[in-house]
């Protein structure tokens, strides 16, 4: 008996410590988060605090640097440009900077001490999974007067990101398990490895053979003796024939899990990397297929201007000369961007001929003036001095490759803050403009769009910038069909397209605007529906002005990786925001399909008997990546196509699906009621990263 038990009892006692110590660094990383200090602004002064005594309605001061504790509402910032910059790669894992703006109120009162006196509250939506999405109304009362600001995204600081920029200080809404990072968040789960789960089954079908084979021996005894005593003998004979199941195994096996996850969290090519759980290191050895996005995992997310195309003529990196020489000499003609379209608009108000409202068009150089200031306008960049140099602090890459453009050619953006915008123009003037309205790009709506005021001329134009897909229908329509060609053109070369365009506001159009939306900012039901209501009426019969090329680094020996990874058996599946034609592109050039593969599309389908021929034709298919856009891909995952698309689609070598981004392929996964991974086999790295 005791030698049956005894290793049985090793077995238990070596898994039970080897869960307790991943039980136990767990709680030490919880504890140092909990016990990590913070300032608390109070109407003494500061005071240190702890992360876990922060409450709902403290305010709170970060420095560069520091984590955000808790899900806050950004109140004033020390920063020249009345704004800040997060870095959320812990919340949403994406590498750009993300913009955040005090709540103007509390930015104009100034010292944060006489926050903490001051009357007022905040009105906002309960807790929610939503990390893109804010809703909410601060209100002060400022002696007499009762003061009211809408409250967005661009006012918040979720919990678990970290300030990239100067001194900050915000109010606490949230805390604990009802900040934005918990909630998307699960609870610790028991995590088994399909080794072990092969293993169990292994050693429940050996005890059955061993009970099986004790009962035949006491059977071929004649079952002698009594209930009790043949009981006594099958078990008699389970403990000699116990050393079937080898209970050495799994403890050898717990003690590899342990050296497997010391050895990676210790690898020098892997520095930083920390194995957090020790229960499935060798599940790494298992994957079959793998996810990943395109913008920073393939390529660096590191921006280089390649070309820019009007319909006059196209420009490279290589061939500027020309292109600086007309921008000098037009900014040395006017005062500020739009004059001869403000000119055209007033000899139109003072004529009555259709003759003369017909006979303008825009001179070719009037439009690269006008389309490099707006490259030097149109985008959310701020200049800030670090060791007596220039940088450009940004949410994305791409703005500040083109303001870095513009600024090769003299266009340079000189000063940056909430309400106004200084850039010198290619003359050596100052054009000082004020800021009306900003709004930033989403992923929903794909597109950046700004609103300014020449202080100089008091002109009021409106700059939006976005992808081909959203702004061909917001262009003039005899400028489409140039759009669509010379975007297909820079996508196949790899480039990242971006569409340029403006439009002129008289002051009565502007003020009439200005009031139905500064309305519609306070509503606090469908607010958001109702502001790009609005907005969208700025964006109708846009002035096209250009289309630029940007390249995206690919990442150091991303291409020897991904061969590694195919002779291993991995299947790369690439998920990218960017258009079919820029992502076939990288996955050439990065090495996701081999030479001697085709390419296989499926995209722009709109019936679920369009995407059943299609898969069919797929499916006796050889050699073939499969590339796929978002629109066919939410028909073919729909309960009645689900199951067949992923057994066509898990056979393939590469597989690339275009959507708008890589969480919204997590966000239509998870959302589906009716996914369930574990019913297609060798998919259950998919289950994972859902967990994840």
């Amino acid at each position: 008996m005791f030698t049956y038990i005894a290793p049985l009892v090793i077995v238990l006692a070596i898994t039970i410590i080897k869960e307790a110590v991943d039980d136990i660094k767990r709680y030490q990383r919880d504890k140092e988060q909990n016990n990590q200090k913070f300032k608390k602004v109070t109407s003494k002064g500061l005071e240190d605090i702890t992360s876990a005594e922060i409450k709902t309605g403290d305010l709170i001061q970060l420095e560069k640097d520091e984590r955000v504790p808790a899900d806050m509402i950004l109140l004033y910032t020390t920063d020249k440009s009345n704004s800040i910059f997060l870095r959320t790669d812990q919340l949403d894992g994406e590498t750009d900077w993300k913009l955040r703006k005090p709540v103007n109120i509390t930015q104009e009162i100034g010292d944060p001490k006489k926050l903490v006196t001051e009357n007022g509250f905040i009105l906002a939506d309960p807790p929610s999974k939503q990390i893109y999405y804010f809703k909410g109304l601060l209100t002060m009362q400022l002696g007499t007067y009762t003061k009211k600001e809408a409250l967005s995204l661009e006012q918040t600081m979720w919990a678990n990101t970290v300030l990239a920029s100067s001194l900050a200080v915000g109010i606490v809404i949230f805390t604990g398990k009802e900040t934005r990072a918990q909630k998307n968040s699960s609870n610790p789960q028991n995590k088994i490895g399909a080794i072990d789960i092969e293993i169990n089954l292994i050693s429940k079908a050996l005890f059955i053979f061993m009970f099986v084979c004790a009962l035949i021996i006491v059977a071929l005894n004649g079952f002698p003796g009594t209930l009790s005593v043949n009981l006594i003998n099958i078990f008699r004979f389970l403990l000699l024939l116990s050393s079937i199941i080898p209970i050495s195994l799994r403890v050898n096996l717990d003690f590899a899990k342990i050296i497997y996850s010391y050895k990676i969290s210790n690898d020098d090519n892997i520095q930083g990397t920390i194995a957090r759980n020790s229960t499935m290191p060798e599940e790494l050895g298992r994957i079959q297929y793998l996810f990943t996005d395109k913008t920073g995992t393939l390529t660096q997310n590191e921006m280089i201007f390649k070309q820019i195309c009007f319909e006059s003529g196209n420009f490279t990196d290589e061939s500027l000369d020309e292109l600086a020489s007309i921008l000098e000499d037009e900014c040395r003609k006017s005062n500020g961007p739009m004059k001869d379209v403000e000119d055209n608009i007033i000899n139109m108000i003072h004529s009555d001929s259709d003759r003369t409202k017909r006979k303008f068009r825009r001179n070719r150089n009037n439009v690269i003036r006008d389309a490099i200031t707006a490259l030097g306008l149109c985008h959310n960049v701020t200049p800030v001095e670090e060791n007596g140099e220039t940088v450009f602090q940004a949410s994305s890459p791409d703005e500040v490759a083109l303001v870095k453009f513009s600024e090769s050619l003299k266009i340079r953006l000189n000063q940056r803050s909430q309400l106004r915008m200084q850039i010198i123009n290619s003359d050596g003037k100052p054009e000082d403009y004020a800021i009306l309205a900003n709004f930033p790009f989403s992923s929903e709506t794909k597109r950046m769009g700004i609103l300014l005021k020449h202080l100089e001329s008091e002109r009021i134009i409106f700059y939006l910038k976005g992808a081909e897909v959203i702004m061909e229908n917001k262009v003039q329509e005899n400028s489409r069909a140039f759009l669509k060609e010379t975007c297909e053109n820079l996508a196949s070369t790899g480039l990242r397209t971006l569409v340029i365009s403006q439009k002129y506001i008289t002051s009565d159009e502007y003020e009439n605007w200005n009031k139905r939306y500064e309305l519609a900012k306070t509503e606090m039901d469908n607010r958001e529906a109702k502001v790009q209501k609005i907005v969208e009426e700025l964006e109708e019969g846009m002035e096209f002005l250009c289309v630029t090329g940007v390249e995206d680094k690919l990442q150091v020996e991303v291409t020897d990786t991904i061969e590694s990874l195919r002779n291993g058996g991995v299947q790369i599946w690439m998920l990218t925001g960017d258009k079919v034609e820029t992502a076939t592109c990288i996955a050439i050039s990065t090495g996701l399909k081999a030479k001697n593969q085709k390419f296989f599309y499926m995209k722009e389908l709109k019936t679920h008997n369009e995407v059943e021929s299609k898969l069919k034709e797929f499916e006796e298919m050889t050699d073939t990546v499969l590339v796929i856009d978002g629109n066919t891909m939410h028909i073919a995952l729909e309960p009645s196509m689900e199951k067949y698309f992923f057994q066509v689609a898990s056979k393939v070598t590469s597989y690339f699906n275009i959507l708008v981004s890589f969480c919204s392929v997590l966000q239509m996964f998870t959302n589906s009621k009716d996914f369930d991974c574990k019913r297609y086999e060798n998919i259950y790295y998919i289950e994972n990263l859902l967990n994840w």
